[in-house]
Formats: structure tokens, C-alpha cells, sequence
């Protein structure tokens, strides 16, 4: 099958960089979206808005999380089936997944829709900004089901090998977005309206190719299988993902406690600052978690298959990648920052000169984070979802929020962009110490 020739295959050093790209291209590229919002809501509205957009970040960092739980804990439980040679589990595993994140879906929407106003003051929402938030959180609020299926699908098309797929897709949908928020926000004039049914719209190109290559065209090695629900099988594949829920989730709270800390030594300014160094954190992140989905698989297969010399050598490989690819990220950070600060805000403003400040003192994190991001994943992808939580809930939260209030209380507003790096340098201990103890058993 396809699949099994795309997993089996004995990668060497260049051509897994080759087989990753394309993962690496999808997660940018979803990161782009909120950066193409924040460009033309900028540009279209003000510069006060952009804060709007931000504060409903925590909120589509949930919906994302739980695609993404529910994809990479589906995943590897899949591609581990496949491996073994069982299809017609995979394709039942893969059902489930499909109705239970509809059911799952349609809760929290309505959850959203009918507690609008105190989730939007718990976000952060003040008197002087609520009326740009409002329109962005009802209609993403009301699309929470697509969002969250495009998160789960993506991952899944790139569990089948299908990188190079995954990219163009994702890639259609991000031109689309582009395009769109240019034509509802210029010509037709419909605001902040206009950015988030934009956004929304370049969502579904991943569920359109999504039925097509499993329903329509059935080009997976697995299909759709009359199944019922069961719920420990749900739980096994939740708690496996569970580390990418802890992130993603950690990454909502720690959010909305960076947002009153900015706003308290920058106030407005800073928020809006702070949405900016969130689109840079999102995609330095978005680089690492591309690399680390794309090799996950690989390390299922042929942990399913018993394959230990290729486990050993793609995590060789993976360790060296993720630190070139880290010094790289912020060789070219550097060099580009003003073109890329200069595109939210104008030079010489206050607005341009915090954000500067942030993407300068949170660079460090480039080499750090993927390590920390891929020893993660790589438990993940062996099943083992406490390891991954216990990590990514080590690093995305426990000792990020320490060092966001410590070194918030000691460099004033700096400190909220040296926590990160800080934190990823920290959190190398833990990872490290898992490496050491779990290699015996893995045989990595």
C-alpha cells in the first residue's frame, strides 16, 4: 500500500528533511492565517484592533488543541495499527474520531455562542475594546466544529504520508484566506466581519480534500467503518494526545496572564505589541510541531513493525535537524526583523518599538524549543502520553508561568519576553532526564 511505502522507507539524513518540509510548510502556514488577520485588520481598521484579534487567541488555541489531540493521539494509534497490519481497526479507530470530535464540536459551540459576553471579559475584553472583539469571536465561535476538524484531518493526511498533499492544501486555503480578507475588508468594506468569515472560509479547504481522498476517492489504506463510540478507546487516543492538548491549552492561559501583565506596564500598546510577539511565537512553534507531526509517524510504524536500528537513527537525525533548523530560524529572524515588525506597525511608534523588544529577547528560544517539542512528540508517537503530558505540561506551563511572574516582577515588562527562552532552556532538564530513562525500553 501507499502508506506503507512512504512509512517504511530507510530515510537518510537529507531525505527525511525532504519528507518533513512539507509538514513544516502546513504548520507555517496555519500560523499565517492569524498573521494575515492581524496584517489587514491593521491596515483596514486600526492599530488598536489587532489587540481584539489577540484576545481571542486563548479561545482558538483550544479549538485547535483539541484537533490536535484528537489527531496526533489518532494517529499514532492508526499508523500503528496499519503497521501491524490490522486496516480494519485503523479505519474503525478513524471513525470514531470523525463523530466523536463532531459531538464534541457541536457542545462547545453552543457553550461558546451562549456564553459570549463572560467568556469575552474573562479573555481580557475591556469597555475600550469589546466592540472589535464581538464580531471575530461570534463568527469563529460559531465555526469551532471546522476548526477543530481541519486540525485533526491535516494531521491524519500527514500520518498517510501525504506531506506533500497536506502543504498545497493547507496552502490553498491560506491564499484563499489572504485573498478573501482583502476583498471583505477593502472593497466590501465589512470589517472585522470581514477577517473572521475570511479565516473561517480557508478552514475548509483541508475537510474538502479530506472527503475526497477518504470518501469519495477512498485513496487511504484504511476507510470509513460502521463502528460504535467507545469510550476507553477515546480515552487511550486522548491521553496520548494529550501533551498537545497540554500545550495548546497552556498556551490559552499563559496568554491571557500575558495580556493583563502587558497591559498593566504598557497598557493598550502592549497588548496590541503582545498579539504581534504571539504570531512570531506561533510561528517559531508552528516550524518545530511540522517537524515533529511529519516524524511521529515514522516512529509508530516502525515501532509497530519492531524496526529498532530506524528508530536509532531518525532520532539522531531529528536531534540534529532540530537545533540546524532552530540556529537557522534565528539567523533569518534577526536579519528580517524590522521588515517583519514593519509590517503590523510603523517605525518610530511605540507600537514598533515594544514589539521589537519582544522579538528580540524571545529569539534564544529558536534553538531551544524544537528539542524540547520533538523528545515530546517522540513519546507520543510510542504511545506513551504520559511522558508527553508530564513534559509538555512541564515547559508550556509549570515553569513558563513561573518565569513569566519572576521575570515580569524583576525586568518589568522585558521579562515577559525573556520567560520564553528561559522556560525552553529550563525545560531541557526534565527532557533529558526522560531521554536517559526511557532509552532502554524504546531503544532509540
Amino acid at each position: 500500500m501507499e502508506q506503507d511505502k512512504e512509512l517504511a522507507q530507510e530515510y537518510s539524513f537529507f531525505s527525511l528533511l525532504k519528507f518533513v518540509g512539507p509538514s513544516i510548510f502546513v504548520f507555517v502556514f496555519i500560523a499565517v492565517y492569524q498573521m494575515v488577520d492581524g496584517f489587514f485588520i491593521d491596515h483596514f481598521v486600526n492599530d488598536a484592533a489587532i489587540s481584539a484579534i489577540n484576545l481571542y487567541y486563548p479561545i482558538l488555541c483550544m479549538f485547535i488543541a483539541l484537533g490536535i489531540m484528537f489527531g496526533t493521539g489518532g494517529n499514532a494509534m492508526i499508523v500503528r495499527l496499519v503497521g501491524e497490519g490490522n486496516r480494519k481497526k485503523a479505519g474503525q479507530v478513524f471513525s470514531e474520531l470523525i463523530i466523536f470530535t463532531l459531538g464534541i464540536g457541536i457542545l462547545i459551540t453552543a457553550a461558546c455562542l451562549l456564553a459570549a459576553d463572560p467568556i469575552m471579559r474573562l479573555c481580557g475584553a475591556t469597555d475600550g475594546n469589546i466592540d472589535y472583539l464581538r464580531p471575530y469571536y461570534m463568527v469563529m465561535s460559531a465555526f469551532a466544529i471546522p476548526i477543530m476538524m481541519q486540525s485533526m484531518l491535516g494531521i491524519l493526511v500527514i500520518g498517510e504520508g501525504k506531506t506533500v498533499t497536506a502543504a498545497i492544501v493547507i496552502m490553498v486555503g491560506g491564499v484563499l484566506n489572504c485573498a478573501l480578507d482583502y476583498l471583505f475588508m477593502g472593497p466590501l468594506q465589512m470589517g472585522i466581519y470581514g477577517a473572521a468569515i475570511a479565516t473561517v472560509i480557508g478552514y475548509f479547504s483541508t475537510i474538502v480534500y479530506a472527503v475526497f481522498y477518504y470518501v469519495i476517492g477512498k485513496k487511504s489504506s484504511y476507510r470509513l467503518e460502521w463502528t460504535k463510540i467507545r469510550m476507553k478507546e477515546i480515552g487511550k487516543i486522548c491521553f496520548n494526545g494529550s501533551s498537545d492538548l497540554a500545550t495548546n491549552l497552556a498556551g490559552s492561559v499563559t496568554m491571557l496572564m500575558m495580556n493583563h501583565i502587558a497591559f498593566r506596564c504598557y497598557g493598550e500598546v502592549g497588548v496590541s505589541s503582545l498579539a504581534v510577539w504571539s504570531y512570531m511565537e506561533f510561528a517559531i512553534a508552528a516550524v518545530f510541531m511540522g517537524y515533529t507531526t511529519a516524524i511521529e509517524p515514522l516512529f509508530s510504524y516502525h515501532y509497530g513493525k519492531g524496526n529498532t536500528k530506524e528508530r536509532q537513527k531518525l532520532y539522531r537525525y531529528s536531534m540534529a535537524w532540530t537545533v540546524i533548523m532552530g540556529v537557522i530560524l534565528m539567523a533569518v529572524l534577526f536579519i528580517v526583523r524590522g521588515q517583519i515588525i514593519g509590517l503590523f506597525f510603523n517605525p518610530g511608534t511605540e507600537y514598533y518599538d515594544i514589539a521589537m523588544r519582544s522579538l528580540m529577547f524571545s529569539l534564544p528560544a529558536c534553538i531551544l524549543i524544537g528539542i524540547n517539542n520533538f523528545v515530546s512528540g517522540m513519546f507520543t508517537a510510542f504511545s506513551n502520553g504520559l511522558v508527553s503530558f508530564i513534559l509538555s505540561m512541564i515547559r508550556t506551563f509549570v515553569v513558563f508561568v513561573v518565569c513569566i511572574y519572576a521575570l515580569s516582577a524583576v525586568f518589568g515588562g522585558d521579562g515577559l519576553w525573556i520567560a520564553w527562552p528561559a522556560a525552553e532552556l529550563v525545560s531541557l532538564i526534565p527532557t533529558f532526564f526522560c531521554v536517559k530513562k526511557f532509552r532502554s525500553r524504546y531503544q532509540y
